[in-house]
């Protein structure tokens, strides 16, 4: 049986037809996904959508002292320059964003800021600034723009600071509301535990050797 030559061609033609509906379908569903995927990683990362996989606070556990007592700033210390203050910033409220506008605020004052997340937990109280021995000043620097913040000592060994957002916390105001002398060494709390604050290694390596 001879076959008509339109006929076939009408076949094969009829063939790539489903075959390219075929393939517009499957891209189609497989761009729509990762544009999905796409826009709620940007969602998680912004701090508008909880992360599934919220980051718990991991800084080094509270000494007892520092459970008991709040540690004192350095003796006549002046507020830290913000352009050397490295912070961390954590949101421990139901409040979507809060820690990355918290973020943003702090680094118009210049302070830089290492990553923004959830907190694993809850706080009461506007905010609370941890940190080890060596980033008190920054600390305590921090704490002057963020009123009715306290001050926690924790372990670690570097300067860096986790500012901790708690549920009467309402946003950082603007470096022009503030009014922070530099020259002004800063305030220590009363009652305050004073803290030893080791010394810088590299200073060490740098200090020419006697003899």
């Amino acid at each position: 049986m001879t076959t008509d030559p339109a006929e076939a061609a009408r076949r094969r033609a009829a063939r790539r037809r489903h075959l390219q509906q075929r393939q517009t379908l499957i891209f189609g569903i497989l761009i729509t996904a990762m544009l999905a995927v796409a826009l709620v990683a940007a969602a998680m990362w912004g701090n508008v959508v909880p992360s599934p996989f919220s980051r718990p606070f991991s800084s080094p556990a509270p000494t007892e002292a520092a459970r008991s007592s709040v540690p004192c700033p350095p003796a006549d210390a002046l507020p830290a320059p913000y352009s050397e203050i490295t912070a961390n910033v954590y949101n421990a409220t139901d409040e979507t964003g809060l820690a990355a506008r918290t973020a943003s605020g702090l680094a118009q004052y210049g302070v830089v800021i290492s990553q923004e997340s959830n907190y694993g937990g809850d706080l009461e109280g506007v905010a609370n600034i941890v940190s080890g021995p060596r980033g008190l000043q920054a600390a305590y620097t921090v704490a002057q723009i963020v009123p009715g913040s306290t001050v926690t000592l924790d372990g670690r060994e570097d300067a860096t600071i986790d500012v901790v957002l708690g549920g009467s916390f309402s946003e950082v105001p603007a470096p022009e509301e503030t009014a922070i002398d530099p020259e002004q060494p800063l305030p220590p709390p009363p009652g305050c535990t004073p803290v030893t604050v080791p010394s810088d290694p590299a200073e060490d390596e740098e200090a020419p050797e006697e003899g």
